[in-house]
């Protein structure tokens, strides 16, 4: 179970053990965006923390350990846990990887989705490599268009084998508007992590993209190409996404923790 905070008590919720630890995350997450860290950055103990959301000290500690890598806290020996202010001004970030209608509404936009198509194809060398399929064998293709305040800002193509969604035409298009929980509430499969590369194209470099940009009003312009292949809860290939970013309106910001030896 976990504690919540509701009015000036506290809620129980359960919480499946499998996103234990991301529920966990969220909430100490919600709790930091809470502190006034002009006034007092520093957190809980572990223990306190443990049992401020129901859950064992190495839930926490793994949770903290997150954090600190992606720099939202930082640990001083023998003082205690502290939370990057810095980190409190950050809107966008590679890590963790959010919706992109949160991105886009984090940016301060108001978020739409346009569903342009989902079809099949024969996978490329490049779309079989990131899935570990064979070249040519069919894949369902899902190419979404986002806007920020009805300005075309990001494009995504998914990739899925067919043989893991065999029957994708009874597919919504809320469910085209995130294949993830489509893939969980079909397989029980549930996206944990992702490799992304990351590149940057001309949109003019690339037919579809380029026509997509022109029907929605864009700019040919350089877009920010993220490759990434998502994995699921055993490690498996599952999903292959393209997305191409309009970084004039989604810009990124990463704190990024120093690993250096001074001798």
């Amino acid at each position: 179970m976990i504690l919540s905070r509701r009015g000036n008590g506290m809620a129980i919720k359960k919480v499946k053990k499998l996103d234990l630890k991301q529920t966990v995350k969220d909430m100490l997450l919600d709790h930091i965006s809470q502190m006034d860290l002009s006034v007092e950055t520093k957190l809980p103990r572990e223990e306190e923390l443990a049992l401020m959301f129901g859950v064992s000290r190495i839930t926490i500690r793994s949770v903290l350990d997150d954090l600190a890598n992606e720099g939202i806290i930082t640990r001083k020996h023998g003082k205690g846990t502290f939370v990057n202010p810095v980190s409190a001004g950050i809107q966008v970030s590679f890590n963790p990887v959010m919706h992109f209608s949160d991105m886009i509404r984090n940016s301060g936009y108001t978020p739409s989705v346009k569903i342009i198509e989902c079809r099949t194809e024969a996978a490329s060398k490049e779309v079989a490599l990131a899935l570990k399929i064979k070249e040519g064998q069919d894949v369902i293709v899902c190419v979404k268009a986002f806007f920020a305040d009805d300005k075309l800002c990001s494009i995504v193509q998914d990739y899925v084998d067919i043989e893991l969604l065999p029957n994708y035409e009874d597919m919504t298009t809320e469910d085209m508007d995130s294949l993830f929980y489509y893939i969980y509430h079909k397989t029980g499969h549930t996206i944990q992590w992702d490799k992304t590369e990351i590149q940057v194209i001309y949109s003019k470099e690339i037919p579809e993209i380029h026509h997509i940009v022109k029907k929605y009003g864009g700019d040919d312009k350089s877009y920010l190409l993220l490759k990434g292949i998502n994995y699921d809860e055993r490690d498996r290939e599952t999903l292959y996404a393209l997305e191409y970013v309009d970084t004039d309106l989604i810009k990124f910001n990463q704190i990024r923790k120093k690993v250096i030896t001074y001798s």
